[in-house]
C-alpha cells in the first residue's frame, strides 16, 4: 500500500475554521429527526437556521422548504430540510462508488453499538454480515447503512475513542472520478495539503464494508479543526464521471458548508483562482454565505456566522 503523510502547513491565506454543517434533503422531516436524534444522540433545534435563505435565493435555489431542523452533534451540525415532493423527487440511492457526497460518519465508543441502534430503528445495512467489520485488528469497526430515504451513512465503533461523549461526527466523504483534481481544489479552498494520501486501499475486509468485490480505492484525508474531509476515487469498480449537478432540493446530501472568518477575502481569492460561485456573498443578521461548486459539481458554501448568532462551531465547543 502506498501511503503518504502530508504536512498541514497553510499554503495560502485561507480563513476556513472548520466544517460548519452538512445539509440533507429528506422526504419526511419528522421521521428523519426521530431516526437520527435517537440513534446518534444528537440534539434537535427546530428554531435554529444555519443556511442563509437569502444566499440560497441569490443562487437560484428554491428557498421555501416545507420545514427545517438542525441536529447538533458535539463538533458539527447536520441541517435537515424537507421540500415539497414535486421539488424533492423520489429517493435515489447514490452508489457506494459514487460519484458525489456519499456519506457522513458517526463515531462512538464500541459499547454504544450505534450500528445496532440504527439498525433497530430501521436502517438498511449495506455492509456484509451482521456486525461492523474489523479491518485490521486496531480497535476500529466499520459499517455502512442507509436510512429510509436511501441516504448512506457510516458508523465506526472505537475501542479507544479520541473524544469525550457518546457520539462524534467524524467525517464527510466525497467520491470523485478524479481525486487529483479534487485534492487540488480543496487544497486551494482549505489552504493546506491532505494530512494523508493512499493510492491503494484494498483488501477483502474493504469488500465487506462496501459490499463490492475486488475494490481498489485512492484516498485523501483533510483534517480540519472539527471534522475530516475524506475524498475517495474507486479504481475498481470505476467511479463514473459526474453528470449535471443535481438540484438543491433532491433527496440526499445537498451541501457542505465551510465556516470562515473572512468571507470577503476568501471569496475574492477563490473566485480569482477560478472557483465557480453562484452569486456574491449575501449578508443577513445571522450570517454571510455564498454558494459555489467544486469540479465535480458538488455544492459547497462559505459561511461566516454573525457574532453571537449561535450558529458557529465555536458555540459547540463552548457547551
Amino acid at each position: 500500500m502506498t501511503d503518504q503523510t502530508r504536512q498541514t502547513e497553510r499554503s495560502n491565506p485561507s480563513s476556513v475554521t472548520g466544517l460548519n454543517h452538512i445539509g440533507l434533503s429528506v422526504s419526511d422531516l419528522q421521521a428523519s429527526i426521530a431516526f437520527y436524534s435517537e440513534a446518534a444522540s444528537v440534539e434537535v433545534d427546530r428554531s435554529k437556521r444555519l443556511s442563509n435563505s437569502a444566499a440560497e435565493q441569490a443562487s437560484g435555489f428554491d428557498n421555501t422548504p416545507v420545514d427545517r431542523a438542525v441536529l447538533a452533534g458535539p463538533n458539527g451540525y447536520l441541517e435537515l430540510s424537507q421540500y415539497a415532493p414535486a421539488l424533492a423527487g423520489p429517493p435515489e440511492e447514490i452508489p457506494v462508488q459514487g460519484p458525489g457526497i456519499t456519506h457522513v460518519c458517526f463515531q462512538a465508543p464500541t459499547p454504544q453499538n450505534i450500528y445496532g441502534r440504527f439498525k433497530r430503528l430501521g436502517a438498511i445495512p449495506v455492509s456484509r454480515g451482521t456486525e461492523p467489520v474489523d479491518l485490521g485488528g486496531y480497535g476500529v469497526y466499520y459499517a455502512y447503512e442507509r436510512d429510509a430515504d436511501g441516504i448512506m451513512f457510516e458508523t465506526e465503533h472505537l475501542d479507544e475513542p479520541h473524544f469525550e461523549g457518546p457520539i462524534w461526527l467524524s467525517h464527510i466523504a466525497l467520491v470523485t472520478p478524479d481525486i487529483d483534481r479534487l485534492v487540488e481544489f480543496y487544497e486551494n479552498l482549505l489552504g493546506f495539503q491532505p494530512n494523508r494520501r493512499s493510492d491503494k486501499v484494498t483488501g477483502p475486509r474493504f469488500d465487506e464494508v462496501a459490499d463490492l468485490d475486488g475494490i481498489q480505492i485512492r484516498a485523501a484525508w483533510f483534517h480540519m479543526t472539527n471534522m475530516i474531509l475524506e475524498l475517495w476515487q474507486f479504481i475498481i469498480p470505476v467511479t463514473p464521471e459526474a453528470g449535471a449537478p443535481t438540484s438543491f432540493e433532491r433527496i440526499g446530501y445537498n451541501k457542505i458548508a465551510f465556516e470562515v472568518s473572512d468571507i470577503q477575502s476568501d471569496y475574492k481569492r477563490l473566485a480569482d483562482s477560478g472557483v465557480q460561485f453562484l452569486s456574491e456573498p449575501v449578508q443577513t443578521d445571522a450570517s454571510t454565505e455564498v454558494f459555489g461548486r467544486d469540479p465535480d459539481g458538488n455544492l459547497l458554501s462559505l459561511i461566516q456566522p454573525a457574532p453571537r448568532s449561535g450558529i458557529s462551531i465555536e458555540e459547540l465547543k463552548a457547551r
